[in-house]
């Protein structure tokens, strides 16, 4: 049986464990003999006579897809692996060296390109290198040049954000970013959700940008639009984080502006991280209340101090 090919094999696995006959999940869609072949990997048949197949066994493409990533090893490639070990052994200038390494293969993809990025992003490399520069201009041209981003491409913009300039990216792009997140965020409860929260991750970055680059009274209007966006959405994973993270960014805003009520909104989320740092023993969340509490520290202009 191919790797690349166990379609059928995985559905038999779904049907059989629901208790469902091969007469009665084909139907009058498909002959019992030609769903026998497709259940042994001999034969594909068409998305609508899947979707149909699927339906007969009381199943939706999501539970298809949960039990084929199950049943699919992932190939680690080499590169992968060593990142890996080195990111274990906190071995940042191994990353770094094997990043180029890698960057100077003819051959790179540019899912290999995102990796890098992405590497490089983690241990927070703020070197200089024309090989880490060019990898960067190539993946905004290819994410620029695409109408309907894919995973990879939202989490490399997202990389790529968070370590812009004003001279990277316009405030007008940014702005037309944070308009096709809200036109992305689908709250329908399926694999959606998983884009939802790249998207919103995608929306978090975006709003940061323009308020350190000191679009304040764009990103106050967009953060205010993004709370209310977040209220009306029932079903959206991980909406209290989100909420946070763009009450951050607008006592920020304020704070920057004299404005006392980031006053207010620091103490807000300070609280909130402070909870989490007590309850959850995970150093992370000590971690980010400290980090917003010195950065709430360095804004603020008001002339109050922020509560500890």
């Amino acid at each position: 049986m191919s790797e690349k090919n166990i379609h059928g094999s995985v559905f038999k696995k779904l049907r059989e464990e629901r208790g469902y006959k091969l007469k009665d999940v084909a139907g009058d869609v498909i002959s019992t003999k030609t769903l026998t072949r497709f259940e042994a990997d001999e034969t594909s048949v068409s998305v609508s006579v899947f979707e149909k197949l699927l339906k007969n066994c009381g199943l939706t493409s999501f539970d298809y897809l949960l039990c084929y990533v199950d049943n699919t090893e992932i190939e680690t490639t080499a590169f992968a692996k060593r990142m890996q070990s080195y990111i274990e052994s906190g071995s940042s200038a191994e990353i770094v060296t094997e990043c180029m390494k890698e960057l100077k293969k003819s051959d790179i993809k540019f899912a290999e390109r995102l990796d890098v990025l992405n590497f490089m992003q983690l241990i927070e490399w703020e070197g200089n290198s024309e090989l880490f520069d060019e990898n960067k201009r190539i993946i905004k041209e290819k994410i620029e040049g695409t109408s309907k981003l894919g995973w990879s491409e939202i989490n490399g913009l997202i990389n790529l954000i968070n370590s812009a300039s004003s001279e990277d990216y316009s405030v007008e792009y940014i702005d037309r970013v944070i308009e096709d997140c809200f036109q992305n965020i689908n709250v329908v409860p399926n694999l959606n959700n998983l884009f939802n929260e790249a998207y919103c991750n995608l929306l978090i970055s975006s709003l940061s940008f323009l308020s350190r680059n000191g679009s304040y009274e764009l990103v106050e209007n967009r953060c205010k639009e993004t709370l209310d966006f977040f209220r009306k959405q029932s079903f959206l994973m991980n909406k209290e984080k989100y909420n946070i993270d763009a009450i951050e960014i607008l006592a920020m805003v304020y704070l920057c502006q004299s404005k006392k009520e980031g006053i207010e909104l620091a103490n807000k989320v300070l609280k909130y991280r402070n909870t989490l740092a007590e309850n959850i023993k995970n150093p992370l969340f000590k971690q980010k209340w400290e980090t917003s509490y010195n950065n709430f520290c360095e804004v603020n202009k008001t002339g109050i101090d922020i509560e500890l």
